[in-house]
């Protein structure tokens, strides 16, 4: 018969990484609906709205591109979060720090919304993605360094270890392209994160 005092205990945790995880899908969702905040309805004549409309494109570009980023950190944040047993103090920290570079997109957003063309912009966005993106692996880091995640296969561990390299890589890499080569290539790099889950999935199954 189990310790009724280590079934309160394992209670008492699990209520804790549920409170973070709610937490966190707030600040995902707030910072998700932050982005749309970036387009606004153009103040001007009937005659002239179908060109206002257009100089929002660039905004409007901006905020599919920050949805999807935001709710692929988000997705993978959640399916974490699935597989970690209990809350402790150093992964609190660590997701509060991926956290705080989530809630900053939406201001990186309307730099690449209003300044795209330029390559300050794109670098301030693309290291915003790129630091959350370590920060998205240091959770994963330190919540298998205090033994709080499920039994996963070497398959995965490889497969996340690799995802955790090449998603900041991307956005890293597209710093110098944006002020080498132009900043519509560098933007262009940042799709290559659709693909990062599936290639290393592929590559780590290849590697056993």
């Amino acid at each position: 018969m189990e310790d009724p005092s280590s079934l309160r205990t394992e209670e008492q945790s699990r209520r804790q990484l549920d409170r973070v995880g709610a937490f966190s899908d707030g600040v995902f969702a707030v910072a998700i609906t932050l982005l749309v905040l970036n387009i606004e309805v153009p103040d001007v004549s009937d005659s002239d709205l179908a060109a206002s409309l257009d100089d929002l494109v660039p905004n409007v570009q901006a905020y599919f591109i920050a949805f999807a980023v935001i709710g692929l950190f988000w997705l993978g944040h959640h399916l974490a979060w699935a597989r970690f047993t209990s809350s402790t103090r150093g992964l609190v920290w660590a997701n509060l720090l991926l956290l705080s570079l989530i809630a900053l997109m939406p201001f990186t957003t309307a730099l690449i919304g209003e300044y795209g063309g330029e390559a300050i912009a794109v670098t301030i966005f693309a290291a915003n993605v790129g630091l959350a993106a370590i920060a998205d692996s240091f959770v994963d880091r330190v919540a298998y360094r205090e033994g709080i995640v499920e039994d996963l296969s070497g398959e995965e561990v490889r497969g996340q270890v690799l995802a955790g390299w090449m998603r900041p890589a991307i956005f890293l890499a597209s710093i110098p392209v944006a002020w080498l080569i132009g900043t519509t290539v560098a933007m262009y790099m940042w799709l290559l994160l659709f693909a990062v889950t599936p290639l290393a999935r592929r590559w780590a199954g290849t590697a056993t």
